[in-house]
């Protein structure tokens, strides 16, 4: 395997040296205090450089002279009684064998062990102690029959949930490298693993450990190992047939298993709750979608922040029932309020806002399946636009502090019809945000991983028959967020623009999603996290493009204004262009011919609203007809 040039010194290893000869010098005058002769000078001083050269080179050998104090743990331990006891063997043959003449006491070399064990052992105590590694860790062991690990992430969190796992008991792994993601403690050595730098060390050294070992694995460490680190780590375990683990900041080493958000490589944003938690604390939430991917994540992060009340609202009886057993059972004083409603049902919608009379809003619910939509124009028009603005009307009426529109990056001159309705009610709700008394805003994401419906369950699935693994187009990149951060975020945005109404009217919060993944390199990874390699055990082949699709999505218009907000991965797209005065009328236009099935007369009056709309697939196909003479 490939060997990185290491330096044999380090500060460590030229203070143990020091603390060696301080040891034996010791050891003289400890013998002195029993009686025994003194030595002579020439004695003394060919002990002294005897001690230290044999310690210097038994730290060496003993894989000491790179290790890091607060770092020591008790296997360390065993190694430096070792290496101490090397040193005084080695001693002893050159003092009393090798140049009989020197006179020294003979019981110094084994009083030398001892106080150097101590000095260097206090030592080491006393660094992890100053920096808070503390001493109940360091007499902890590896567990027995632990498999052989190789740790790859940054080196601070692998040293960190080293650690954290030997608080709770013996250590469950046996490090026996670690791949430094930063490139950082390059050479020394922790928990008997020398740290290597850079991701191209990772495949040699594993072939190195499986022609040493019956067991090996590697582990992803952290939370945010990087995404290049856990590609990496995926294509090494699916060639040499490694089992790759993940242990997240805060589990000790517990082994977990890699999700495919790992290999999105976004970084973990620590967000300040104080403006959700003011936004919903001791009142009344109101969530459309409630039993959906995203609106269950935000109805159980809206459960932590102690609402008075959260009433959900969804059109699926059997995700209404999920949501709300789990929301009653972890949270069991929140005043829970469950409605089986279609958002296009005014009267009902009406109802249930004017019995509850929510604070705070958010509307989640949607038709999100663009091909499918693509099947069902006026379906889509009818949820997803008529359904926004009946859920918007509502929270008008009984002057909601806050409303939030869940939007979609396809939003963005969009080619499909899911797009469009979505373009129209984000607009609708711009207009609503100069007439309500609340604030009004939506805010614009892009994919969810994982979410229902969505390339993720399916290319699970299609690797769980054996393949082959289905993509439109070898290109195709789409842009991705956990569920998680996606919520939070958007509770941020609502909490941003029920603060700062009047300096962010009509803006259009967009979600910080970072790069866009190609969607073969997902798929790639989801196979690989399988233990299967690409192309050789599962084929991935292309379809072409499906209606409505097209190879990249897009965040913004050319004609937005974009501005950073005080919450890191929020962002606010300020559009200049006011919505027409009779955007209404151009709406109920719409939706009275969506209701009626009749797709070429919606298609007209949704240009009216969005002239530059050109829609794919069989939409595309569909002739204008002249409006004048519409029903």
């Amino acid at each position: 395997m490939t060997r990185h040039k290491l330096k044999i010194f380090s500060t460590g290893y030229l203070a143990d040296i020091a603390l060696a000869v301080l040891s034996f010098w010791l050891a003289l005058y400890l013998a002195y205090g029993t009686g025994m002769e003194p030595a002579s000078v020439k004695g003394t001083l060919v002990a002294l450089v005897a001690y230290g050269t044999s310690m210097a080179v038994a730290l060496v050998a003993f894989r000491l002279n790179q290790l890091v104090w607060r770092w020591t743990s008790a296997d360390d331990l065993v190694r430096l009684s070792q290496a101490i006891a090397a040193a005084g063997i080695s001693t002893i043959a050159v003092l009393f064998f090798v140049d009989p003449s020197v006179t020294v006491p003979r019981i110094s070399p084994a009083l030398a062990a001892v106080v150097t064990l101590v000095l260097m052992a206090a030592a080491r105590g006393l660094a992890r102690v100053m920096s808070g590694g503390g001493l109940r860790a360091l007499f902890r062991t590896i567990a027995p029959n632990a498999p052989a690990t190789i740790l790859v992430g940054p080196t601070d969190a692998i040293t960190q949930a080293i650690h954290t796992a030997r608080l709770n008991g013996p250590l469950p792994i046996r490090p026996i490298a670690i791949v430094s993601t930063l490139g950082t403690q390059v050479g020394k050595i922790f928990a008997g693993a020398r740290v290597f730098g850079g991701l191209e060390a990772l495949e040699p050294l594993v072939i190195d450990a499986l022609s040493r070992n019956s067991e090996l694995r590697i582990a992803l460490i952290g939370r945010d190992p990087g995404r290049k680190a856990a590609q990496v780590a995926l294509q090494v375990s699916a060639r040499r047939g490694v089992a790759l683990m993940r242990i997240p900041e805060g589990a000790g080493a517990t082994l977990g298993a890699v999700h495919p958000a790992d290999v999105l490589g976004r970084t973990r944003r620590e967000l300040d709750l104080r403006g959700p938690r003011g936004l919903v604390r001791f009142k009344k939430v109101l969530v459309t979608g409630a039993g959906g991917t995203i609106g269950s994540e935000i109805v159980k992060q809206i459960a932590e922040l102690s609402p008075s009340c959260i009433v959900l609202v969804d059109s699926s009886e059997n995700n209404l029932f999920q949501i709300s057993s789990e929301i009653r059972a972890t949270y069991p004083s929140i005043d829970l309020v469950v409605r089986l409603c279609d958002i296009r049902d005014e009267p009902r919608i009406r109802a249930i806002f004017e019995k509850y009379r929510p604070h705070v809003v958010v509307h989640a619910a949607a038709n999100k399946h663009v091909p499918m939509m693509e099947d069902h124009f006026c379906e889509a028009l009818e949820v997803n636009l008529g359904g926004t603005c009946v859920v918007a009307d509502a929270a008008m009426a009984v002057d909601v502090e806050s409303f939030v529109f869940i939007s979609t990056d396809k939003a963005v001159n969009p080619v499909n019809v899911m797009g469009a309705a979505k373009r129209v009610a984000e607009l609708y709700v711009r207009d609503c945000s100069r007439r309500a008394k609340g604030a009004f805003h939506s805010v614009r994401f892009g994919n969810v991983l994982g979410s229902s419906g969505s390339v993720m369950p399916v290319f699970e699935r299609q690797i769980a028959r054996g393949g082959p693994v289905t993509i439109t187009h070898s290109e195709m990149t789409r842009w991705f967020m956990t569920v998680e951060e996606a919520s939070s975020l958007v509770l941020q945005a609502a909490a941003i623009g029920a603060e700062k109404r009047g300096a962010i009217s009509g803006g259009q919060f967009v979600l910080d999603m970072g790069e866009p993944v190609r969607i073969m390199e997902l798929a790639e990874a989801m196979i690989r996290m399988k233990g299967k390699e690409p192309w050789r055990d599962i084929a991935i082949i292309e379809t072409g493009l499906r209606p409505g699709e097209r190879l990249h999505e897009e965040l913004f218009h050319n004609f937005e204004r974009v501005e950073n907000t005080s919450v890191e991965g929020v962002l606010v797209a300020s559009d200049p262009i006011e919505p027409p005065d009779n955007l209404r009328i151009l709406i109920d236009h719409i939706l009275e011919a969506a209701r009626k099935d009749k797709e070429t007369a919606a298609l007209t009056w949704l240009q009216r609203v969005l002239p530059d709309f050109k829609p794919r697939g069989d939409a595309a196909g569909l002739k204008a007809v002249d409006i004048r003479k519409l029903d």
